[in-house]
């Protein structure tokens, strides 16, 4: 009977506490926490603790490795991150990074708790693919992940790499393709280099982009991503496709600052050096981003002291594509 009653009471604390809870904190970097095998825990996977009396989650981390005791699986969690200064107490539940539990937790927006790895996520969840009105390339795609707009349409080869073509340049009569290859992903840095070439038959005119981004760790609400686009056209002058279509008209190096809000709506700004006009610009906008579907719009310049409203000073941009 006793022995029982020790399975049921077993049963029920898992039932209570879902995935897992907090038993002991070593110090404010790392915790003890026993938790549920079949909730998929693994070493190396992203947790978030939720306050037992609040039931907001106040910190995020990562398991470390796991040991038994007395039957009981314990997990090791290295602290990641804390929000707004909470204590993390014992009984404190843990919970695994997931958009379910994302949407279920209602939890804000936070740059290093983005997801990746499946197509089925949520975009909202996921770091940029594409800057919207910077015209500017994120990192990849998930595999067999699209991007779809009225200007491209970017496919996710794996994990790594993505490839496009530029609808404006095919309608056109351009035959164009693009590729960006993901190089370096860890907490230090995320580094992503692209290029991208189209040429036209009948006037014999090509052009030619290469560029990177880099991002640099990320940490609560804000994160910098530092990228250049380098433009090459040789028939610069005729060219229909850079002076009547006004695609890839000029070289640009840029940084672009991301925040993202409490809805995972994202605040985009940073300035831009245009290299052809030797001028600094730069723009300012808001990314509205549902479960696939994308919107921004924004206010942007080629040249700060230049102050008349116009396309070569102040102008409205805006953009919208899917991610699915």
């Amino acid at each position: 009977m006793k022995s029982l009653f020790s399975v049921i009471l077993f049963i029920f604390t898992f039932c209570a506490w879902g995935q897992g809870y907090v038993t002991k904190i070593n110090n404010s970097r790392q915790i003890l926490a026993r938790v549920n095998e079949q909730k998929g825990f693994m070493v190396d996977t992203m947790v978030m603790i939720v306050s037992a009396r609040e039931g907001r989650v106040v910190a995020f981390g990562k398991i470390h490795d796991f040991k038994m005791k007395d039957l009981d699986i314990i997990a090791k969690i290295d602290i990641t991150e804390i929000l707004d200064n909470s204590l993390i107490l014992i009984d404190d539940e843990v919970e695994a990074l997931d958009y379910q539990n994302f949407e279920r937790r209602k939890l804000p927006g936070f740059n290093s708790v983005t997801l990746k790895g499946s197509h089925k996520i949520p975009s909202q969840y996921k770091e940029l693919a594409y800057m919207g009105v910077f015209s500017s390339d994120g990192h990849t795609l998930d595999k067999n992940e699209f991007l779809i707009s009225p200007f491209q349409i970017q496919y996710g080869i794996n994990d790594n790499i993505s490839v496009k073509i530029v609808n404006a340049l095919f309608l056109d009569g351009y035959v164009n393709t693009g590729g960006k290859v993901r190089i370096v992903n860890n907490k230090y840095a995320k580094i992503t280099l692209n290029t991208f070439g189209a040429y036209k038959l009948q006037s014999q005119d090509w052009i030619g982009q290469f560029g990177g981004i880099l991002t640099m760790p990320s940490n609560a609400k804000f994160q910098t991503h530092w990228m250049a686009n380098f433009t090459f056209d040789p028939q610069f002058e005729e060219a229909h496709a850079t002076k009547s279509l006004g695609l890839y008209q000029d070289s640009d190096i840029r940084s672009i600052t991301e925040y993202i809000t409490d809805s995972w709506n994202r605040v985009l700004w940073g300035p831009t050096y245009n290299v052809k006009l030797q001028t600094f610009g730069g723009t300012l906008s808001y990314m509205w981003i549902w479960d696939s579907f994308h919107m921004s719009l924004g206010l942007a310049t080629k040249n700060f002291a230049d102050l008349n409203f116009g396309r070569e000073s102040y102008y409205y941009v805006y953009d919208f594509f899917w991610r699915f």
